[in-house]
This record gives C-alpha cells, structure tokens and sequence, in this order.
C-alpha cells in the first residue's frame, strides 16, 4: 500500500507532466488578440498551466520532505500511535457519495449551460455543489448562499463580457 508522501510524489508528477504539455498546447493555439495590452486566447491556458506546474512543485517538495523525515523507532507508550502506519484510511461512503454527486452535478450543469445560459446555470450549480460540500442543509445556509452564487457569476459574466470580449451562453435571458 502507497503512503500518502509516495503518492503525492507520484501524483505532482504526474501534474506537472500534465501542466507541460497543457503548456505546449497552449503555445499552439492560434491567437485572437482582444486588447491593446496583448492578452490572446492562449493567456488563460498558459496561466493555469504554469499555476498547475507551482501548485504540483510544492506538492512535490512536501512530499518529498516527508518521505525523508526521520521515523522514530523508539515511542515511548504516551506518544500517540501512527494511523497511518497501522492501517491505511479508507473513504468512507460520505465520501464516495460527494465524489459522485459532484460528478454528476458538473455533467448536469455542462448539459444546462447552453439551455439556462451562463449566470442562472452558474449560479444553480455554486448554491448545490455549497449545499453539497457542507453538513449544514438548512433554510438558512440557502439565503445566504444563493445571493453569493447569483453575485460571483454576474461578476464572472461582467469579467469574460467586457474585460475578456468573450460571449458566454445567454439562454433562455436571450
């Protein structure tokens, strides 16, 4: 069984393998410059590629650290145990649900995005993927997030509208 430093070892290198060729890919996107400044189709991919890239460096360094931090090998009896060591974690069935859910939540909000257009898909699926990820299911949590969810996607909207040119899907506000 791999321990958690090994597989963050693994998994960042993985992602930074995935962030250079998303790197080179970018670089061969033909460009469309919108503003005077310079800013092209291939700025945002080329951002995330070399966020992804930092993002995966320090998870590599952590893991790396932890692979060689000395073990004690002599514990005395008040010293906590190692859970990890004792027996791997397992997800449990919380989890696993979470995980599904939100897969199908991205699926169904891909799938409504053209139909309900950018700002009422966006904002539908914030306020479910919030009330997903928190224990907390109450009226209350709900009035609170909705306006947040409506608020971030106006703001995504104007942002990608008028500072990118860009046109998100409209729907059925066409």
């Amino acid at each position: 069984m791999l321990k958690r430093h090994h597989s963050d070892v693994y998994a960042s290198l993985a992602l930074q393998c995935l962030a250079v060729l998303m790197f080179v890919a970018s670089l061969r996107m033909e460009t469309l410059t919108i503003l005077s400044i310079g800013v092209g189709s291939r700025f945002l991919p080329m951002l995330m590629a070399a966020g992804i890239f930092l993002l995966s460096t320090l998870l590599l360094l952590s893991g790396l650290k932890k692979q060689t931090a000395p073990t004690s090998e002599t514990a005395s009896t008040v010293d906590v145990p190692n859970v990890d060591a004792e027996q791997p974690q397992q997800k449990s069935g919380n989890e696993t649900t979470t995980v599904l859910a939100t897969s199908l939540l991205l699926i169904g909000y891909v799938v409504a995005l053209p139909v309900l257009g950018f700002i009422l898909a966006s904002t539908l699926y914030m306020a479910v993927q919030s009330m997903l990820m928190t224990n907390r299911h109450k009226k209350r949590f709900l009035v609170v997030v909705l306006p947040i969810s409506f608020a971030v996607s106006l703001l995504l909207y104007y942002v990608f509208r008028v500072g990118f040119n860009l046109m998100l899907p409209i729907g059925l506000f066409g």
